[in-house]
């Protein structure tokens, strides 16, 4: 007996037609100029956690902050997860791990899902926020080089306080390479940043059950301008 057609798909993670890619296969995410026009101010964010019971996805950034083996649920099913995503304002790319203790090509891997995942939902009509992870310098050019200058774009800074100058260099070189036109951030401001962002005060995305509403999850600040002090 033959494969599925779902499981043949699952086999290959072929890319939509005509999806602008490297040499390699891996996919360049387009700048959503349509978030540009949007009062931040105003939006609310919810979770993968609870992305069934959430409501009123119209005025919700979906952030997918998870362990790897939860987002990987969303890599492995992407239709059934764009049907659940599709009414959010956005949704952010998924949150793959990047450490300086993983080998440079399994944090390759991590990324190309991500960017796979990312360029799937803006060809099914989604509004897609990329997620940007790095380690160190030698993840910059797979981390950084398929986001489109100008984007909206996500990081965390939950659990760099003990390494911040590696995170610090990382995030100049993000700044530098993608331009971005705002930085949602998981977490509280790390000395050095520089930038446009709104920080999303992280409470328990992990485990929170989903038949609670989203109301008390994140509080947002208005967004912040933060610039480097002169040396």
């Amino acid at each position: 007996m033959g494969l599925s057609e779902k499981e043949k798909f699952n086999l290959i993670k072929p890319l939509p037609d005509g999806w602008p890619k490297d040499e390699k296969g891996t996919p360049y995410l387009k700048k959503e100029s349509l978030l540009e026009t949007i009062d931040w101010n105003q939006v609310k964010y919810a979770s993968f956690s609870n992305i069934k019971s959430t409501k009123n996805k119209e005025t919700k950034v979906l952030l997918n902050f998870q362990y790897d083996k939860t987002i990987n649920r969303i890599y492995n099913d992407i239709f059934s997860f764009a049907r659940k995503a599709y009414d959010f304002l956005a949704v952010t790319t998924p949150d793959y791990s990047a450490y300086t203790n993983m080998e440079p090509c399994q944090i390759e891997e991590n990324v190309r899902h991500g960017l796979w995942v990312g360029a799937w939902l803006q060809y099914l009509g989604i509004k897609v926020i990329p997620t940007i992870t790095w380690a160190d310098s030698r993840t910059y050019d797979i981390c950084f080089n398929y986001i489109e200058k100008g984007s909206v774009v996500a990081i965390s800074t939950v659990g760099v306080s003990k390494n911040k100058k590696q995170f610090i260099d990382g995030f100049n070189e993000m700044v530098k390479r993608i331009e971005p036109s705002l930085i949602l951030v998981r977490g509280k401001p790390i000395e050095g940043m520089d930038g446009k962002f709104i920080f999303i005060d992280f409470c328990d995305t992990f485990e929170i059950s989903s038949e609670y509403e989203q109301l008390s999850l994140f509080q947002m600040d208005r967004i912040q301008i933060l610039r480097k002090e002169e040396d």
